[in-house]
């Protein structure tokens, strides 16, 4: 695809072949992808598509102007109380994903600490181990703390205690997984809402995986842990409808047990000589065409179409879990609440299994070790998997015979990173002839992977953090 701005408009064709071509590399919605996609299927994408072009002109920045941003705000916010079992007086508001749902939880956090406990002036939140990484960019933008919380080496669960040992009285905010993305777990909810309850500090539950598909296991029989609203001491929650919401990107829902926790998330602005702005989340300019689309899949759909792909996706997570366990060398990290799930090898490398069900046609997102977490393999099971779970599963059995032992990279070439990385991105190396080294090209990994996920995994994370940061800025260079 050219760079260029052409002098000349191009014609229709031309654009959607340009695009299509750019396109015509990214992962598939086939069946084969274990991360990234949730596919509902055909018609429902066909649904929110439409729905989604019908509304790309709407701006939420002034819902004066633009009505239907209240009433399709509006409408999902209530569903989605509803689904999580939200008190009389709840609220909400619609946002771009998770990442930003979770920034304005906590800012809400902040903010309402400073009006309430002004004493604080170093504020801190408890957050597990597992916590998803942007509750970590939360604490950098807002100036928070992260007072780091154990987990159970065998369930991944938060421990309670140690979150109780590190409780003090500058905490504006305890965090929790329902569930937790990396493993699938839910964390002890009711203990930790109590916790923050009894020492009068706020308590966020992460269900931007969860939110849309534990009330539908619950509703088929599952033993699904108290996650929601339901649980006294519960004051917020952040739900993605992208997720197992089946909508497009990007629209997630903040939920605020009480107003005037929602009030604390607004910014409004007089000071300047332009309109007076309020907004009540970080954008500005705000999309309604992700925000109608997931209205539309949840009309669509129902409680029975997303109670039908609920059961669908647990009865393919059992069947790929029943493979694991009588599998020899490999094992769950832990066993998942939910249709999300991590394996890992007990012998044998895990990035040369990562190889091997690439090469057999799956996309699988192999995971670096931290804390109490291994190395590991993320699994997402959607609709779409669902239906290739058998398959899978005999590939994962197949792939897990005969793997060489654990591999490690160079001890020189890990050395030499971190070096480049402590010299501040240079090291007298272009970033670009490092990449064609290691293999990647035009930003994509090579088809075999695993020595480059283990030089990753051999890095210490702060290491591993600027490789990828100077990855990322050579993308886009």
């Amino acid at each position: 695809m050219t760079l260029h701005f052409p002098e000349n408009g191009q014609s229709r064709d031309e654009i959607l072949a340009s695009i299509g071509d750019a396109r015509s590399r990214d992962l598939k919605s086939d069946g084969h992808a274990f991360a990234f996609v949730y596919d509902p299927g055909a018609e429902t994408r066909a649904i929110a598509r439409e729905v989604f072009a019908a509304c790309m002109e709407g701006n939420g920045l002034d819902p004066t102007v633009y009505p239907s941003a209240r009433v399709l705000e509006n409408a999902l916010v209530h569903a989605c109380l509803e689904l999580t079992n939200a008190p009389s007086g709840a609220v909400g508001t619609a946002t771009t994903g998770g990442t930003e749902s979770v920034i304005l939880a906590v800012k809400a956090a902040r903010d309402d600490a400073r009006k309430t406990r002004p004493h604080i002036t170093a504020p801190k939140m408890l957050l597990p181990e597992t916590a998803h990484a942007c509750f970590h960019k939360a604490a950098h933008y807002l100036g928070v703390d992260i007072v780091a919380v154990d987990v159970d080496p065998t369930t991944m669960r938060a421990n309670a205690e140690d979150a109780r040992s590190k409780m003090t009285g500058d905490v504006i905010l305890v965090v929790g997984s329902a569930p937790g993305y990396a493993h699938g777990v839910v964390d002890p909810i009711e203990e930790l809402a109590a916790l923050a309850k009894e020492h009068g500090t706020l308590m966020h539950v992460d269900a931007c995986v969860g939110g849309c598909v534990l009330p539908f296991l619950r509703d088929i029989g599952v033993d699904v842990p108290a996650f929601d609203f339901q649980v006294d001491g519960v004051t917020s929650m952040s739900v993605d409808l992208h997720k197992y919401g089946f909508a497009p990107k990007g629209i997630s829902v903040l939920l605020q047990r009480r107003r005037e926790l929602r009030d604390a998330q607004y910014f409004a602005c007089a000071n300047w000589t332009g309109y007076s702005i309020v907004n009540s989340s970080i954008l500005g300019s705000k999309s309604l065409a992700a925000t109608a689309a997931a209205l539309a899949i949840v009309r669509h759909l129902g409680r029975s179409g997303f109670r039908e792909r609920a059961k669908k996706m647990w009865n393919a997570t059992q069947h790929i879990i029943t493979t694991i366990d009588r599998t020899p060398g490999i094992r769950l990290v832990a066993r998942p609440h939910a249709n999300v799930l991590a394996l890992t090898t007990d012998r044998g490398d895990l990035f040369e299994l990562a190889d091997r069900l690439t090469e057999r046609g799956w996309f699988v997102q192999p995971t670096y070790s931290f804390g109490r977490s291994p190395a590991h393999i993320h699994l997402t099971v959607d609709p779409g998997n669902a239906d290739r779970a058998a398959d899978f599963a005999r590939d994962i059995e197949a792939s897990a015979v005969d793997l060489p032992d654990r591999m490690s990279p160079p001890a020189e070439v890990v050395a030499m990173l971190s070096h480049i990385v402590q010299a501040g991105g240079g090291g007298g190396i272009d970033a670009g002839d490092m990449m064609a080294q290691l293999g990647i090209s035009e930003g994509r990994l090579p088809a075999r992977a695993g020595m480059i996920h283990r030089i990753l995994e051999a890095a210490p994370p702060a290491v591993r953090q600027a490789l990828l940061a100077m990855f990322m800025g050579e993308l886009f260079t």
